[in-house]
């Protein structure tokens, strides 16, 4: 009989191809809109509230405006992870959905962090989670931004539980602080200067293009499903 790799069974899958489909559609609907600008007042970003005391937002998933001109998106599968997110984790998710007349996580005069702080008065959250897309040369699948450990407010389990997570379903190239979260007004110094912990997560673009192939499908598949056992977990 060959020996026992692990103490205990592998894990049940939580994610269904019927999740990245949907996926799919939220990543090409936000990708659609990135340089449109709202109209008539409609609204530039998506609220889904959820129980889950976590909230991820995702303030690049179309064009943000900052310095008088806009700027590339991340791509709407950072508007997908945080949807998804919601759904599967029952977390509260906030992404834009539209050319934003702002930068969200450049200054906090706009309606987005005005509404992130309502959020975080309202939910009283463990973590913000600050989903980001990194471009596809950089080394690493994920780079922790944490103000060099100050956003987590003395609590690096949180960065710790979710670097086990990814690992275990297969993001393994995970660095630290290259992109700190320290310059400009980002979310993550937003959070942590109201008392909660905050992590910025920059993301390899390659697992955040669902709709690009089958290959790309399964590694959204298995970030997601990263993410959605973090979430579901860290209350534990």
């Amino acid at each position: 009989m060959a020996p026992a790799i692990g103490k205990s069974p592998p894990a049940r899958a939580i994610i269904e191809p019927a999740h990245i489909v949907e996926a799919i559609q939220l990543q090409q609907a936000a990708d659609a809109a990135k340089d449109q600008p709202p109209q008539n007042g409609e609204p530039w970003f998506a609220v889904r509230e959820g129980t889950l005391p976590i909230i991820v937002t995702a303030p690049h998933a179309t064009s943000p405006f900052r310095e008088g001109q806009y700027r590339f998106s991340d791509g709407g599968g950072t508007a997908a992870l945080a949807a998804m997110l919601h759904q599967l984790a029952g977390a509260t998710a906030i992404y834009t959905t539209r050319a934003s007349p702002a930068d969200p996580n450049y200054d906090d005069d706009n309606a987005f962090k005005r509404k992130l702080a309502v959020l975080i008065a309202d939910k009283r959250p463990i973590l913000v989670l600050d989903l980001h897309g990194s471009h596809p040369y950089r080394p690493y699948d994920v780079d922790f931004g944490t103000l060099n450990g100050a956003s987590l407010l003395g609590k690096p389990e949180l960065q710790q539980r979710l670097e086990l997570s990814l690992r275990q379903q297969g993001v393994l190239n995970v660095l630290d602080n290259y992109f700190a979260a320290s310059k400009h007004q980002t979310i993550a110094k937003f959070a942590s200067r109201r008392g909660v912990p905050a992590i910025q997560l920059e993301i390899s673009s390659t697992w955040l293009t669902p709709s690009d192939s089958n290959l790309a499908a399964h590694r959204f598949a298995q970030l997601l499903q990263a993410l959605v056992r973090y979430a579901r977990e860290i209350e534990e």
